[in-house]
Formats: C-alpha cells, sequence, structure tokens
C-alpha cells in the first residue's frame, strides 16, 4: 500500500544508494589493483636489481673505440618466457644451468642461467659481456644478448643442434662420429684458438678447452664455447690480467697445462696443452679419466694407472702399433695419413715443457698442409729439401688393413716420428719452422670447409 502510495519516491532513493554501492567498490577495486601493480613491480625490481643499466652504460663509455658490440639486453620477464618458465634444460654445471629457449622474434638460443656471485659483481659482469660480444669468429659459439638481475644473471648464445663433442663421445647412445667429421673439428677448434690467441686485442686464452666445451651446429660445424675467457699475451712471460674477466682457470683434471698447476701462470701454450688432449680424445674416443683393466689383455684397456696422454705416448712411440690409438668404432674407416698428422700434433701440443710447445698459428699450419689435398702435395715437397718427410705410405690406405701392411713393412717409407724423443723439427715444413720467428703471418686461407 504504502509502494503503491509512492513510488517515485523510492526509486529516487534507492537508484542514487546503489549508484553509490557501485562506484565505492569499484573505487575500492582500483585501489587494490595499483597496490598489487606496486607490489608486483617492486618485486621485479627487487629481482632485476636497482640500476643494472647504469653500470652497462658506465661499460659501454669505457669500452674501446670503434669496438663492435652486437646484442641485445633482455629483461626477466624475457628470458622467463623464451624459457617458458626454465622448463627445458640442455644441460648445467658449475657455471649454471642451459636451457632452451625461443625469442619473440622465433630465433631459437641456449640461455645459460647464473646465481649471482660475490667474487663478480654487475660492472665486471657487464665488462665480460662487452668483451664477448666483441668476439665475432666463424668457430666461437656466438654472444646474442644477457640478462642482468640481483640474483641472477643469464648469457644468451646461439643453439647448436647437435649438442656437444662430450655426448658424441662419450654418452650412452652415442651417435657415431665419423672420422672425417673429427678430423674437421679438430681444425674447427684450431681455427677458433688461434683467433683468440693472435687476433683479439688484448690476446686472449680459453682455459678450460674439453669436449663439453666444444659444440657442433646442424652441419656438425664445431664452435668453442666461450665463457670465462682470461687476457693474457703472447710471450712467454705471460700473465693474468684481473682487469678483463674471470681470471681462474677453471682447472679440468685432465686437461690442465703441468706448467700452470706448477706456476699458476696462464699461457697461450697453456690452450696448446689442452688442445692435444682434445685431439687424443677425438682419435681414441676415450675419455681423459679412464677406467679400470676390463681384463681382455688389450693394451687399449690397461690404463688403469696412467692417464690418456700417458698411455698414448707408448703407441705414439712405436710405428707398428700407432693404430692402436684408433677409436674402436672407426677403425676400419680412418685414414693413415691422417692418424699420422693427429698424433704427431698429439705428441707437440702435449709436450712436458710449454716453451717446446707449437703455437695454434703452427698447429692450424701443419693442419692445413698435411690434412688439405691442395696443400699437402707442396708441403711434403718443401719437406723433401729438408732431407725429412711426412710419412712414406701411400695416401688413401684406410683402418686396420692399412696398418696391418705398415706394421708388416708394407709401407713405402719411414714415419716422420720414428720414437717419441724425436725433435719438433719433424712435425712440420720449413714454412712453420720459420713462421716461429713470424707470429703475425697468417695461415692458408683453403681448407676442406672453406674455413676463415
Amino acid at each position: 500500500m504504502l509502494l503503491e502510495c509512492y513510488p517515485s519516491i523510492i526509486v529516487v532513493t534507492l537508484f542514487p544508494a546503489i549508484g553509490a554501492l557501485v562506484t565505492g567498490l569499484a573505487v575500492i577495486l582500483m585501489i587494490v589493483l595499483i597496490l598489487l601493480i606496486r607490489k608486483k613491480s617492486r618485486e621485479l625490481e627487487k629481482i632485476e636489481g636497482t640500476n643494472p643499466l647504469d653500470a652497462w652504460s658506465s661499460c659501454l663509455k669505457k669500452g674501446q673505440e670503434g669496438s663492435s658490440t652486437i646484442f641485445d639486453r633482455f629483461t626477466y620477464r624475457q628470458m622467463k618466457k623464451a624459457t617458458r618458465n626454465f622448463g627445458t634444460v640442455l644441460g648445467g654445471g658449475e657455471k649454471g644451468t642451459i636451457f632452451k629457449g625461443k625469442l619473440s622474434d622465433g630465433s631459437v638460443v641456449a640461455i645459460r642461467r647464473i646465481e649471482s656471485s660475490p667474487k663478480q659483481g654487475q660492472l665486471e659482469f657487464c665488462k665480460e659481456m662487452e668483451l664477448l660480444g666483441r668476439l665475432h669468429h666463424r668457430h666461437l659459439v656466438g654472444l646474442k644478448g644477457f640478462c642482468l638481475t640481483r640474483f641472477e644473471r643469464f648469457q644468451v648464445y646461439e643453439y647448436m643442434e647437435n649438442g656437444s663433442l662430450k655426448d658424441h663421445l662419450h654418452s650412452s647412445g652415442k651417435r657415431l662420429l665419423p672420422w672425417k667429421n673429427r678430423i674437421q673439428i679438430a681444425i674447427d677448434v684450431a681455427n677458433a684458438l688461434e683467433y683468440l690467441h693472435f687476433y683479439c686485442d688484448p690476446p686472449l686464452c680459453h682455459g678450460d678447452i674439453k669436449p663439453s666445451n666444444v659444440l657442433l651446429d646442424r652441419n656438425y660445424l664445431a664452435k668453442l664455447a666461450v665463457s670465462g675467457l682470461v687476457q693474457c699475451s703472447n710471450g712467454d712471460s705471460t700473465t693474468i690480467s684481473s682487469t678483463l674477466v674471470n681470471v681462474k682457470i677453471p682447472a679440468t683434471p685432465g686437461y690442465v697445462d703441468p706448467c700452470y698447476v706448477v706456476n699458476q701462470v696462464v699461457t697461450p701454450k697453456s690452450d696448446v696443452y689442452s688442445y692435444g688432449v682434445l685431439l687424443l680424445e677425438l682419435v681414441t674416443g676415450k675419455p681423459v679419466a679412464q677406467g679400470d683393466d676390463d681384463g681382455n689383455g688389450d693394451s687399449s684397456s690397461r690404463s688403469s694407472s696412467k692417464n690418456l696422454v700417458e698411455w698414448s705416448r707408448e703407441l705414439i712411440g712405436t710405428d707398428y702399433r700407432l693404430h692402436e690409438l684408433v677409436d674402436p668404432a672407426v677403425a676400419d674407416a680412418f685414414d693413415l695419413d691422417e692418424l699420422q698428422v693427429m698424433a704427431d700434433v698429439i705428441h707437440w701440443c702435449t709436450h712436458r715443457d710449454g716453451a717446446a710447445r707449437p703455437s695454434m698459428k703452427q698447429v692450424l699450419r701443419i693442419l692445413y698442409e698435411r690434412l688439405d689435398p691442395l696443400s699437402g702435395g707442396l708441403a711434403r715437397a718443401v719437406a723433401g729439401e729438408e732431407g725429412y718427410y711426412y710419412g712414406g705410405w701411400q695416401s688413401g690406405r684406410k683402418g686396420k688393413e692399412g696398418a696391418e701392411m705398415l706394421a708388416g713393412g708394407g709401407g713405402d717409407g719411414g714415419r716422420c716420428l720414428p720414437s717419441s724423443s724425436s725433435t719438433s723439427r719433424s712435425y712440420c715444413s720449413r714454412s712453420v719452422l720459420l713462421e716461429c720467428n713470424s707470429p703475425e703471418e697468417a695461415p692458408p686461407q683453403s681448407s676442406p670447409r672453406g674455413l676463415p
């Protein structure tokens, strides 16, 4: 009855009340939303740090004029999105966990996630990124960018489809790595080290040459992973600079230069030693740390008390046993001439005296001259004038059959390494020996795969 008498009064008072209630709720929701956004922003600021970009800008200002750094700086959100909340793990180790990611432009990358260390501040990390960003070489894994937060750091590298050399040599379920691919990988890594030692300013040493740091793309082109490089000079008095990047050598057992263990001084010859060990793994397919004797009497398994280098010296110093070095997986497909070249380089690079080892420029020259068919004949001719030569057997004899002919005296001549006490002169041609006094000379440009 009352509603029928005063309908207009009720409508007038009810609608404004509802409107005020809705407006109040909207204001409250807006305030809550703003508070949530501010809270989230503070959390992200806490993760990403206060002013990492300022440190990066300062780092760039101190960089060398004319240097070229081509990479991006990513945000934490981008890293999280690219890896799908860090879901796909490719591997990991002391240097951090590596994830597979996909950037907004569709490119597939490998993202290394590193926890911040008190030993390396933001500025030092930025300096390292600037240095890595200036390294451009076909056989170095390219740095695409980085992300710097308060608690974590990320390095974004190009993705290598075929994983690491370690995966192919030592992992269970590994795919066979043909002999020719192993030879080419040896040349690829030598190219990368020559670039670091001779064509970077300042010269750089890698310090951690091992199969897990050699990555293979879809075409099995080998690239060297570069992280934690150290500054060095090309002289024998090389010292570490504490003003550039990490100065502690990772010191992976089996790959470490014996000279470095004694004097704690890193030189290019330290990389040369590790490179020689890497070649030995390529040839033998064996890990540096050998297992116990399996009891079958095979000399290749009797190495429980020796490392791989010590074990190999017995075989390299004996002509008729040289073929025992070869990985059984490719025992019927290797080339004897190429095996001899690899054995010579291994023996020279792993010399206990660092001063007696070759430079990477010399190593690369040897590999080009003796493994490249276009220049091999010329190298043998030059060596013949000096009264020593690269090997007397005919090129093209493969695997065990050729090794049996060698053991039975079927070769046309002798090896250039009759014993482990041979001098380094036996390893190289006149051009290599002369190169000792001209380190700036560039290597030949021809190669089996058009290398730089």
